[in-house]
Protein backbone atom coordinates (compact mmCIF):
# COMPACT_ATOMS: atom_id res chain seq x y z
CA UNK A 1 0.00 0.00 0.00
CA UNK A 2 2.98 2.45 0.84
CA UNK A 3 4.77 1.69 -2.32
CA UNK A 4 1.95 2.29 -4.12
CA UNK A 5 1.00 5.61 -2.52
CA UNK A 6 4.47 6.52 -3.61
CA UNK A 7 4.21 5.33 -7.11
CA UNK A 8 1.05 7.70 -7.10
CA UNK A 9 2.67 10.52 -5.49
CA UNK A 10 5.42 10.40 -8.19
CA UNK A 11 3.68 10.30 -11.21
CA UNK A 12 1.27 12.98 -9.96
CA UNK A 13 4.49 15.10 -9.33
CA UNK A 14 5.86 14.45 -12.89
CA UNK A 15 2.29 15.45 -14.44
CA UNK A 16 1.82 18.56 -12.52
CA UNK A 17 5.52 19.74 -13.13
CA UNK A 18 5.31 19.13 -16.96
CA UNK A 19 1.76 21.54 -16.74
CA UNK A 20 3.26 23.89 -14.36
CA UNK A 21 6.08 24.48 -17.26
CA UNK A 22 3.84 25.86 -19.51
CA UNK A 23 2.04 27.82 -16.95
CA UNK A 24 2.45 31.27 -18.94
CA UNK A 25 3.78 33.17 -15.59
CA UNK A 26 6.52 30.76 -15.48
CA UNK A 27 6.75 29.68 -19.47
CA UNK A 28 8.76 32.64 -20.10
CA UNK A 29 11.41 32.71 -17.66
CA UNK A 30 11.60 28.98 -18.50
CA UNK A 31 12.20 30.34 -22.75
CA UNK A 32 14.48 32.93 -21.48
CA UNK A 33 16.02 30.43 -19.52
CA UNK A 34 16.40 28.31 -23.19
CA UNK A 35 17.62 31.58 -25.19
CA UNK A 36 20.38 32.12 -22.34
CA UNK A 37 21.55 28.27 -22.71
CA UNK A 38 21.82 28.02 -26.56
CA UNK A 39 23.45 31.63 -26.68
CA UNK A 40 26.04 30.31 -23.87
CA UNK A 41 26.40 26.35 -25.63
CA UNK A 42 26.67 28.37 -29.22
CA UNK A 43 29.53 30.85 -27.95
CA UNK A 44 31.30 27.72 -25.65
CA UNK A 45 31.15 25.42 -28.89
CA UNK A 46 32.56 28.33 -31.30
CA UNK A 47 35.05 28.87 -28.54
CA UNK A 48 36.42 25.13 -28.47
CA UNK A 49 36.09 24.66 -32.44
CA UNK A 50 38.62 27.74 -32.59
CA UNK A 51 41.13 26.99 -29.70
CA UNK A 52 40.99 23.81 -31.16
CA UNK A 53 41.52 24.23 -34.56
CA UNK A 54 44.53 27.14 -33.99
CA UNK A 55 46.62 23.72 -32.68
CA UNK A 56 46.51 21.45 -35.60
CA UNK A 57 47.60 23.06 -39.11
CA UNK A 58 50.28 20.51 -40.20
CA UNK A 59 53.08 22.17 -42.43
CA UNK A 60 53.62 18.99 -44.55
CA UNK A 61 54.13 18.80 -48.68
CA UNK A 62 52.07 17.39 -50.38
CA UNK A 63 50.07 15.01 -47.21
CA UNK A 64 49.76 17.93 -44.95
CA UNK A 65 46.24 19.73 -46.59
CA UNK A 66 44.90 16.26 -46.10
CA UNK A 67 46.38 15.63 -42.51
CA UNK A 68 44.55 19.15 -42.12
CA UNK A 69 41.33 18.28 -43.46
CA UNK A 70 40.98 15.08 -41.32
CA UNK A 71 42.17 16.65 -37.91
CA UNK A 72 39.50 19.61 -38.45
CA UNK A 73 36.88 16.87 -38.74
CA UNK A 74 38.30 15.60 -35.56
CA UNK A 75 38.71 18.73 -34.10
CA UNK A 76 34.22 19.18 -34.69
CA UNK A 77 33.61 15.60 -33.37
CA UNK A 78 35.56 16.96 -29.90
CA UNK A 79 33.37 20.53 -29.60
CA UNK A 80 30.04 18.31 -30.08
CA UNK A 81 31.65 16.55 -27.22
CA UNK A 82 32.84 19.07 -25.60
CA UNK A 83 29.57 21.12 -25.75
CA UNK A 84 27.51 17.96 -24.88
CA UNK A 85 29.08 16.87 -21.95
CA UNK A 86 29.30 20.30 -20.26
CA UNK A 87 25.58 21.20 -21.16
CA UNK A 88 23.99 20.19 -18.20
CA UNK A 89 26.00 22.63 -15.70
CA UNK A 90 25.75 25.66 -17.75
CA UNK A 91 21.95 24.92 -18.30
CA UNK A 92 21.95 25.19 -14.70
CA UNK A 93 24.11 28.11 -14.30
CA UNK A 94 21.45 29.84 -17.02
CA UNK A 95 18.70 28.64 -14.95
CA UNK A 96 19.81 30.24 -11.76
CA UNK A 97 19.27 33.75 -13.19
CA UNK A 98 15.69 33.03 -13.35
CA UNK A 99 15.12 30.30 -10.30
CA UNK A 100 13.49 33.05 -8.01
CA UNK A 101 11.03 33.97 -10.64
CA UNK A 102 9.98 30.20 -11.01
CA UNK A 103 9.99 28.96 -7.54
CA UNK A 104 8.43 31.58 -5.95
CA UNK A 105 5.31 31.28 -8.94
CA UNK A 106 4.86 28.04 -7.64
CA UNK A 107 4.68 28.42 -4.49
CA UNK A 108 2.38 31.20 -4.24
CA UNK A 109 0.06 28.82 -6.21
CA UNK A 110 0.70 25.58 -4.44
CA UNK A 111 2.18 26.17 -1.19
CA UNK A 112 1.05 30.27 -0.06
CA UNK A 113 1.82 29.30 3.41
CA UNK A 114 5.02 28.22 2.52
CA UNK A 115 5.95 30.87 0.43
CA UNK A 116 5.89 33.71 3.08
CA UNK A 117 8.74 31.80 5.14
CA UNK A 118 11.06 31.70 2.79
CA UNK A 119 13.73 34.43 2.21
CA UNK A 120 14.94 34.58 -1.25
CA UNK A 121 18.08 32.95 -2.37
CA UNK A 122 19.48 33.67 -6.13
CA UNK A 123 22.79 31.75 -5.80
CA UNK A 124 21.87 27.85 -5.41
CA UNK A 125 21.34 26.81 -8.66
CA UNK A 126 24.81 28.57 -9.74
CA UNK A 127 26.28 26.52 -6.94
CA UNK A 128 24.38 23.38 -8.23
CA UNK A 129 25.94 24.14 -11.88
CA UNK A 130 29.57 25.20 -10.50
CA UNK A 131 29.62 21.62 -8.84
CA UNK A 132 27.90 19.86 -11.72
CA UNK A 133 30.68 20.89 -13.64
CA UNK A 134 33.09 19.70 -11.28
CA UNK A 135 31.15 16.26 -10.96
CA UNK A 136 30.91 16.12 -14.88
CA UNK A 137 34.66 16.31 -15.81
CA UNK A 138 35.49 13.65 -12.66
CA UNK A 139 32.81 11.07 -13.85
CA UNK A 140 34.07 11.37 -17.62
CA UNK A 141 37.46 10.60 -16.18
CA UNK A 142 36.21 7.94 -14.14
CA UNK A 143 34.38 6.68 -17.34
CA UNK A 144 36.10 6.46 -19.77
CA UNK A 145 38.23 3.64 -19.38
CA UNK A 146 34.42 1.44 -19.37
CA UNK A 147 33.97 3.46 -22.51
CA UNK A 148 37.63 2.15 -24.24
CA UNK A 149 38.16 -1.21 -22.41
CA UNK A 150 35.17 -2.80 -21.27
CA UNK A 151 31.97 -2.61 -24.16
CA UNK A 152 31.81 1.38 -25.35
CA UNK A 153 28.30 2.39 -24.85
CA UNK A 154 27.57 -0.85 -23.66
CA UNK A 155 28.95 0.41 -20.31
CA UNK A 156 28.90 3.95 -20.81
CA UNK A 157 25.47 4.95 -21.58
CA UNK A 158 23.57 3.81 -18.80
CA UNK A 159 26.53 3.82 -15.87
CA UNK A 160 26.30 7.73 -16.74
CA UNK A 161 22.77 7.72 -16.46
CA UNK A 162 22.25 5.91 -13.38
CA UNK A 163 25.52 8.16 -11.86
CA UNK A 164 24.10 11.36 -13.22
CA UNK A 165 20.81 10.51 -11.59
CA UNK A 166 22.28 10.29 -8.43
CA UNK A 167 24.33 13.46 -8.89
CA UNK A 168 21.32 15.89 -10.53
CA UNK A 169 19.29 14.65 -7.86
CA UNK A 170 21.16 15.51 -4.88
CA UNK A 171 22.65 18.97 -6.45
CA UNK A 172 18.77 20.25 -7.51
CA UNK A 173 17.49 18.93 -3.97
CA UNK A 174 20.03 20.75 -2.33
CA UNK A 175 19.42 23.75 -4.21
CA UNK A 176 16.05 23.84 -3.56
CA UNK A 177 16.36 22.59 0.31
CA UNK A 178 19.10 25.03 0.90
CA UNK A 179 16.37 27.72 0.64
CA UNK A 180 14.64 26.58 3.34
CA UNK A 181 16.65 24.25 5.74
CA UNK A 182 20.47 24.46 6.84
CA UNK A 183 22.89 21.66 6.36
CA UNK A 184 22.34 19.13 9.02
CA UNK A 185 18.73 18.91 8.55
CA UNK A 186 18.54 19.36 4.97
CA UNK A 187 20.69 15.76 5.06
CA UNK A 188 18.16 14.35 7.00
CA UNK A 189 15.83 15.43 4.18
CA UNK A 190 18.08 14.27 1.50
CA UNK A 191 17.51 10.17 3.08
CA UNK A 192 13.96 10.67 3.21
CA UNK A 193 13.58 11.45 -0.45
CA UNK A 194 16.41 9.60 -1.45
CA UNK A 195 14.35 6.79 -3.74
CA UNK A 196 11.66 9.35 -5.53
CA UNK A 197 14.50 12.28 -6.16
CA UNK A 198 16.70 9.55 -7.33
CA UNK A 199 14.55 8.25 -9.70
CA UNK A 200 13.40 11.80 -10.94
CA UNK A 201 16.77 12.29 -11.52
CA UNK A 202 17.66 9.30 -13.99
CA UNK A 203 14.25 10.52 -15.71
CA UNK A 204 16.00 14.16 -15.87
CA UNK A 205 19.43 12.19 -17.14
CA UNK A 206 17.84 10.50 -19.88
CA UNK A 207 15.74 13.64 -20.85
CA UNK A 208 18.94 15.70 -20.81
CA UNK A 209 20.39 13.12 -23.76
CA UNK A 210 17.54 14.26 -26.04
CA UNK A 211 18.22 17.43 -28.25
CA UNK A 212 15.22 20.46 -27.95
CA UNK A 213 13.81 18.67 -24.96
CA UNK A 214 16.80 18.83 -22.61
CA UNK A 215 16.36 22.60 -23.19
CA UNK A 216 14.04 21.96 -20.59
CA UNK A 217 15.40 19.78 -18.02
CA UNK A 218 16.67 22.27 -15.76
CA UNK A 219 13.10 24.36 -15.30
CA UNK A 220 11.32 20.19 -14.83
CA UNK A 221 13.48 18.60 -12.17
CA UNK A 222 13.57 22.11 -10.58
CA UNK A 223 9.87 21.62 -10.51
CA UNK A 224 10.10 17.68 -9.91
CA UNK A 225 12.46 18.85 -6.72
CA UNK A 226 10.12 21.59 -5.01
CA UNK A 227 7.16 19.28 -5.19
CA UNK A 228 8.39 16.25 -3.70
CA UNK A 229 10.60 18.52 -1.38
CA UNK A 230 7.39 20.14 -0.31
CA UNK A 231 5.78 17.25 0.19
CA UNK A 232 7.55 16.96 4.02
CA UNK A 233 5.88 19.91 5.12
CA UNK A 234 2.51 19.25 3.36
CA UNK A 235 0.22 16.95 2.08
CA UNK A 236 0.98 17.61 -1.60
CA UNK A 237 0.47 20.33 -3.95
CA UNK A 238 -2.89 22.20 -3.36
CA UNK A 239 -5.24 20.74 -6.76
CA UNK A 240 -4.97 23.28 -9.50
Amino acid sequence: MIIKKNNELIINIFFTSIKNIFDPKIFKWVLWTITLTIISIGILSYSIFEISKSLITIDIPFIGGYIDNLLIYSVILITIWGSTILFVPLSTMMFSIFQENIIKEIEKKYYPEINQEIKTRYATFLFAGIKLLGWTILINIFLLPFALFFGGAFWWLPLTIIINGWILSKEYLEAIGLRRENKFLLKETKNKLFWPCWIFGIISAILFLIPVINLFVPALLTLLMLHIFNKKYNSGPLPD
